[in-house]
């Protein structure tokens, strides 16, 4: 993980984690982890990005060191603190880079006209809200909430490894056991699972934001918590690419990160 100075922020009276790298005169990017992650999940993409473009991440409210209030973790809770981060730092044209249920939030930011105008471009990982309502979770997905019953870090590591396949470094492993065992960060992590799931479908509205961004769809082909099969439903949507990543699970952007970083680098300075 690149060494970066933690910053926080204070969003609708939370405290909220964030790093920045790179020239604040370069276009914009924000980074927004999925379910269980936090900034430690952009370790392999901070650093080449932030080459040429001004890099935020954060934690999301309830992840990583930011804050974890017992509430109901919803897609309005998200999204509202991810317009706080965006005012706060004054990112008033960006793109969006989000992972899972980090995509799925940022669809819904953008599909609030009044921030859909401040979006450049989307970059969609695997994204959540796209399944259809029948669609109840694969086991890898059902597995990876027992990471909180974990009694050791061997097991921990055995279930990391049946969800994300062999990408678990010492450091993640590390970051993981301390994050188990925060205060409500299981109650956090079960909500957001349980909301993204009840959340309206994006099928339907996504035209709405392709109508206006430009948006990247990246997907592993060997994705055991989404399958790769939703991923069918962006072929045929305009003003928006595809790209599937062989030998790749739910997190591409750690397991080949740097075909991963050039795709993006390539679409979002193009």
């Amino acid at each position: 993980m690149m060494s970066m100075e933690d910053k926080y922020a204070n969003i609708d009276g939370y405290r909220i984690r964030y790093v920045e790298q790179g020239d604040k005169s370069n276009k914009h990017i924000l980074l927004i982890h999925g379910l269980g992650g936090s900034i430690m999940s952009w370790g392999s993409n901070i650093p080449y990005l932030a080459e040429s473009f001004h890099v935020v991440a954060l934690d999301l409210l309830g992840f990583g060191k930011s804050d974890k209030p017992k509430i109901d973790y919803t897609m309005d809770i998200f999204t509202k603190i991810v317009k706080g981060i965006v005012d706060a730092l004054s990112l008033d044209r960006l793109s969006i880079v989000g992972s899972s249920l980090g995509g799925q939030i940022a669809c819904e930011f953008a599909l609030d006209k009044n921030n859909i105008d401040r979006i450049e471009k989307l970059v969609l990982i695997a994204p959540a809200g796209f399944t259809p309502r029948s669609f109840k979770g694969t086991s890898a997905l059902l597995n990876y909430a027992k990471i909180f019953d974990a009694k050791d870090a061997d097991r921990l590591k055995s279930i990391l490894k049946s969800v994300h396949g062999s990408s678990i470094s010492d450091e993640y492993l590390r970051w993981m056991h301390e994050y188990i065992k925060m205060e409500n960060a299981k109650h956090a992590f079960i909500s957001a699972l349980k909301n993204s799931a009840k959340a309206g479908r994006l099928t339907r509205r996504f035209k709405d934001i392709v109508g206006k961004v430009n948006t990247l769809v990246i997907w592993g082909k060997n994705d055991n918590i989404i399958p790769v099969k939703y991923a069918s439903f962006f072929v045929n949507v305009s003003n928006c690419r595809l790209i599937l990543l062989e030998h790749c699970s739910h997190r591409p952007h750690v397991e080949d990160s740097r075909l991963f970083n050039e795709y993006v680098k390539i679409f979002l300075s193009g």
